[in-house]
This record gives structure tokens, sequence and C-alpha cells, in this order.
């Protein structure tokens, strides 16, 4: 009854009937922030705030400020403190096994955001609802998917302008410990391979992959490090914007022109990189997931209403989008999008009955960024 009950004021929203912030908060959730990169985590907050206020729900972010103890006893004061329906958690610094036991003891329902817990503790701690049962699932991007994607358009257009091989390709991810930085770099690989069945033996080379703080000026440093000892670069592959752009400061430091020379790519839409893109400087950054903040509101709504998302899976992947020259000309401004304006409940599953899955797609956002002008 309860839930018809909400499916009918759904669609009162939807008519217009009432505001989109006239859910009132009836459920719970607490975010712990890993706060490092404050670019990408920011605008995370920033599509969450929003969507939380349309679906009727009391969100309270918090900041671990890229520290592994901050997380854990951020985590015990939320079990502590009040009731509580979700607990969502990044797993990075590899704080994901200690939360799950952690929630689990305190009954608190939890799930993953961005960061699954790593694939090397998957046998410990079981499949999520089995030996640790609040252990819902998790939301990520599919960061493999995002990986290979950068690489391939990077890859394609050296390819297309550059006469000399092997292509020699540059990696530049984040810290071995964080799932996404790994599964983004298989994703290059896989496509180095693709790209080198595709253009003959030998013509694409790895020259390495340094595994960095996601930072610009740590990015930069180390490429003024490797460009002094002669080592050419063809296509610099950047697991975010931040280093992506610190790379190409340094690379132009030594006389290369972005878009000419070097062919990038980059990943979280900057507002920078985008310009990049526009300038013809960067290929493409990949992006779109800090809309996971929203994407798990939707989903944790659905979640509490009755449509459980394991009817698709427990490990919910939503899809990165390519935004390259095209997409750039028509959203110039989408990391300064005013997220306000978009009307985050017509992804509801419970909302909108006719939706089977979910549309966290490039294609399904941009509509609603286009409708929202």
């Amino acid at each position: 009854m309860v839930a018809r009950l909400r499916r009918l004021l759904g669609a009162a929203v939807l008519a217009g009937m009432f505001p989109l912030a006239a859910w009132g908060g009836d459920i719970r959730v607490g975010f712990i922030n890993p706060w490092h990169p404050p670019a990408f985590w920011n605008l995370v907050d920033a599509t969450m705030r929003p969507a939380a206020a349309q679906l009727g729900i009391d969100v309270d972010i918090r900041s671990m400020e890229g520290s592994h103890d901050k997380a854990i006893a951020i985590a015990r004061d939320f079990l502590a403190e009040k009731p509580l329906d979700y607990l969502i958690v990044a797993n990075d610094l590899d704080i994901g096994g200690e939360i799950i036991k952690l929630a689990d003891a305190a009954h608190v329902k939890m799930v993953f955001l961005n960061n699954d817990l790593d694939r090397k503790d998957w046998a410990e701690y079981g499949e999520p609802r089995t030996k640790y049962q609040s252990w819902l699932g998790s939301i990520t991007p599919d960061h493999e998917g995002a990986g290979y994607g950068i690489a391939t358009a990077i890859l394609t257009e050296a390819a297309r302008i550059k006469s000399s091989r092997p292509l020699r390709i540059l990696g530049l991810t984040g810290e071995a410990s964080t799932p996404a930085s790994v599964e983004r770099v298989r994703g290059l690989k896989r496509a180095i391979d693709d790209m080198t069945k595709l253009l003959g033996p030998g013509s694409v080379e790895l020259v390495e992959v340094r595994y960095l703080d996601w930072s610009a000026k740590t990015a930069a440093a180390s490429v003024r490090q490797l460009t002094e000892t002669g080592a050419r670069i063809d296509a610099l592959w950047a697991a975010n914007d931040p280093m992506a752009l610190g790379a190409m400061a340094a690379l132009r430091e030594r006389g290369y022109k972005p878009g000419k020379d070097v062919l990038i790519g980059g990943l979280n839409w900057n507002q920078e990189a985008v310009k990049a893109v526009l300038d013809g400087d960067m290929v493409v950054t990949y992006g779109g997931h800090f809309l996971l903040g929203a994407w798990a509101m939707v989903v944790l709504r659905d979640h509490h209403d009755g449509r459980d998302f394991a009817e698709e899976d427990v490990r919910l992947q939503i899809p990165m989008g390519a935004l390259d020259l095209p997409v750039a000309r028509r959203f110039p401004n989408i990391a300064g999008a005013d997220w306000r304006k978009v009307d985050f409940t017509r992804f509801s599953k419970t909302r909108n009955p006719e939706i089977n899955r979910y549309e966290f797609t490039q294609d399904a956002l941009l509509a609603q960024l286009q409708a929202a002008r």
C-alpha cells in the first residue's frame, strides 16, 4: 500500500502537481566521500544532493580526506549516531572490507560507489548478500571500458596522423591499490592488443604504466623525468583529466605540440579538459561517472520502495561516455551544468514503471541536459 501511494505521488510530481522536492526525507543515507581528487568528488556531491532532494532522501556527506583511518572513524560514527537506512562507501585506500564488517554487525545496508571490493578480496568476503548480508552490492562505472575507449581513440588518431612506428604510448594512472586504477589499465592493455592486431605486429609499444597519485603536479613531474631521457611519446593515456593536463603541460615544455606530436586522452569531463578537446589539444575525455552520486540516490530510492537493483545485477555497472569534439561543441560547459535543473526522478523505476533497465547512459543524460536548457 505504501509503495503504491509513493508511485502515485511520483506520477503527480512528474505531472507538475507538486514541486520536485515535495517527497520529504524518509530515507536516511550516509556517504563517506574520499575527497581525493577533490575536483571529481566535489562533482559527485553536486549531483548527489539535488537527486536526493528530488527523491526524498536525507543524505549526510562526510569527507575522509584521503585518510584510511578517518574513513573507518566516519563509518563508526555513522553507524553509532542515528538510525541509518543505507551507507555508501567508495573502496578507496582499501577501506572496503573493514566497513563491510562494521555495517553488517550494525545491520545497516551498504553499497560501494565507484570502487568495488578489490577482486583479490572476493574469495574472502564472498558475493554481496551472502556471507555479509547487509552488503547489498556496488554501483560502479565501467572503468575497464573507459580505459579501453581512451586508448582506442588516441591510438586511432595517432595512427591517422603519424607515420612513425611503433606508436609509443605512455600510461599514467592512480594508486595500484585503487580498483578503478587497475581496471582502467586493464582496458588500456586490451586496447593496445586490439590496435596491434589491427595495425600489424610491432605497430604499438607501451612505454610503461606509471602509478601516481591522480594529481596534475605528480603527472607533470613524472613526464618531465621520462622525457629528459630522450624517450619519444606518440600518445599519452591518463586515467583522469588532472594527470592528462599536468602531463600535457610538461610535454609542451619539451617542445611537443598536443594534438599533433602527441595525442592525449583523459577521464573525468573536467572543464579544463573539455576546453582542451575544443582547442584540439586532447582527443577525448571519458566520464559522466561523477553522476554516480545521483544514480546512487535513484537506485537506493527504488530499493527502498521495492525495486531491487539485483534484478539487473548486485554489481551494477554504469557505462562512461566519450566527450570528443562533436559532443564538446554541443555541451561546452557540461562539467559546470546546474544539476538541480535535471529531473532525476525520470530515471527511477518506481516512478516510471515502464523502465525495465536503468538508463544511466550518456545519451539519456545529454537528452536531460538538453531539455533543462
